[in-house]
């Protein structure tokens, strides 16, 4: 079982410990919150110093918003590292603190880690959560999404621009309704040669690209377009299958008379055949007989052409039933196909979430709390050290096929090795090797993407999936995953029960 803490081993200045622990008994000082009245623009991400006890929410304009905060107090601290908003809540209540009042929550972690509005004052008072001023909570609740990151670091950590080949690019993909179409002009119009294009004409027949975000919400209103044309489609068939099946019932009557017509008609004929077989042969009897079983003769003839009417009035509406039917088929496939395309939007409505672990060697990806896939990734000199880094695309580059990326790196994270033991007082732990604090900075955020090396194959699925609020995160350690569906989370302190 793994369990995560804070950044318990970071260094702090001594006025930074001095702040973080002033008696609970000082008054309050009057500094003030700094939310700024301007909406947000493109995805929003604070960052928390616990030392200055004071967050700062950032967008794709630089920072958006200050206030401060109070966060846990001495035998209650609030764990630093990398996290997202996981759960929002107007009314939320503690489940552990005795049902406490924690309005206006944003949950961080399962474990009981959340922002909400909570008495500030301008020292750590808390039991672990990051405490808002009440308007301000009020107000970032507001605009505030689920997934969007939240950084809690020892001191303030400030995103700064970053741009690298190594950072995903996303991947230009063609509208849905315009990719899937097939025609040819040999199949529009049999008989006529196709011509040769012309440079102008062949460019303006490729099919229009868009970025994974347009494309996601192309693919939404196609599935919705295909869904009422399928359901339309499906209706018209079934009312036309009803009429028909109607139709094919009067059709079997039809026949069933016809043909009885017919039978009663032959023994007729059969009977007039026998009593000609027994008339005493005169010039005026036999003619008299020949004139009865020629009229037979012609009813016959009549009732079975009739009855042959009949038959192929019923093959065609049965055929006509036939393809009403698979007309509702055709619609029903339709159907799910819709289906299928508004869960695959769907899926692609929340940025997607990137992770390379060092301490696995691995790269994983997520879509909100849903896990897409993950593969094995080169890392230069894997027994270095990488240390935290985070990147959150802000917005749209030049072009569709890029995005503008900022960079935080917090403390690196480190994973300290501890054994359950047993004593008189119970179950306890102690650990197998002495704690070793990291480097706070080993290394830069380019010289870290500097050392990944992902295959061309994994960054097309990135890319077809990549748009703004995405981010990545390189670490040494794995995401502190739970039994929840969560986004991944990395914390600065790794505990490892052996």
């Amino acid at each position: 079982m793994i369990a995560l803490i804070g950044f318990g081993l970071v260094a702090q200045p001594a006025d930074a410990r001095r702040r973080y622990y002033q008696s609970e008994r000082e008054e309050p000082k009057a500094a003030a919150e700094d939310a700024q009245s301007r909406a947000p623009v493109g995805p929003l991400y604070g960052v928390v110093s616990l030392a200055d006890q004071r967050v700062t929410f950032y967008d794709a304009k630089g920072v958006w918003a200050r206030s401060r905060v109070s966060t846990g107090q001495q035998g209650y601290a609030t764990p630093a590292g990398v996290f997202s908003i996981l759960e929002k809540n107007r009314y939320h209540r503690s489940n552990i603190y005795s049902g406490a009042p924690m309005p206006f929550m944003q949950r961080l972690t399962w474990t009981g880690v959340a922002l909400h509005l909570g008495v500030v004052p301008n020292y750590p008072a808390s039991h672990g959560c990051v405490r808002l001023p009440a308007a301000f909570a009020q107000r970032l609740f507001g605009v505030t999404d689920l997934g969007q990151r939240i950084v809690i670091a020892p001191q303030d950590v400030p995103p700064v621009d970053i741009a690298h080949a190594k950072l995903p690019a996303p991947k230009l993909l063609p509208l849905p309704d315009k990719g899937d179409d097939k025609t040819t002009a040999r199949d529009a119009t049999p008989g006529v040669e196709p011509v040769a294009l012309s440079a102008a004409q062949a460019d303006e027949s490729k099919p229009e690209l868009v970025a994974p975000g347009e494309y996601a919400e192309a693919l939404k209103a196609a599935a919705v377009q295909k869904g009422r044309a399928a359901a339309q489609a499906k209706k018209a068939a079934v009312a036309l299958a009803g009429k028909k099946q109607a139709e094919l019932r009067q059709a079997d009557r039809d026949v069933a008379v016809a043909e009885a017509e017919v039978k009663r008609v032959s023994r007729e004929l059969e009977a007039a055949t026998r009593a000609a077989e027994k008339v005493d042969v005169d010039e005026a009897t036999s003619k008299a007989v020949d004139l009865r079983v020629n009229a037979v003769e012609a009813r016959l003839a009549d009732a079975e052409t009739k009855a042959g009417a009949a038959r192929d009035v019923r093959t065609g509406v049965e055929r006509e039933l036939l393809s009403a039917q698979e007309a509702i088929r055709a619609a029903a496939a339709e159907g799910d196909e819709a289906i299928r395309m508004a869960k695959d939007a769907a899926s692609r409505a929340t940025p997607i979430s990137i992770l390379i672990s060092r301490k696995t060697s691995r790269l994983y990806v997520r879509q909100g709390t849903t896990p897409l896939f993950d593969v094995p990734v080169t890392i230069k000199d894997a027994d270095r050290p990488l240390g935290t880094h985070l990147f959150i695309a802000t917005r749209t580059g030049e072009n569709k096929a890029s995005l503008n990326w900022v960079g935080i790196t917090p403390p690196a994270a480190i994973e300290v090795k501890y054994r359950r033991h047993s004593s008189r007082r119970g179950r306890t732990v102690e650990p197998l090797e002495p704690e070793q604090a990291a480097k706070p900075f080993p290394e830069t955020a380019a010289a870290a993407l500097d050392r990944i090396e992902i295959p061309e194959n994994v960054e097309d699925r990135i890319g077809e999936r990549l748009y703004v609020g995405s981010t990545l995160i390189l670490s040494d350690v794995a995401s502190n995953d739970g039994k929840f569906p969560m986004d991944f989370q990395i914390l600065a302190r790794t505990v490892v029960r052996d």
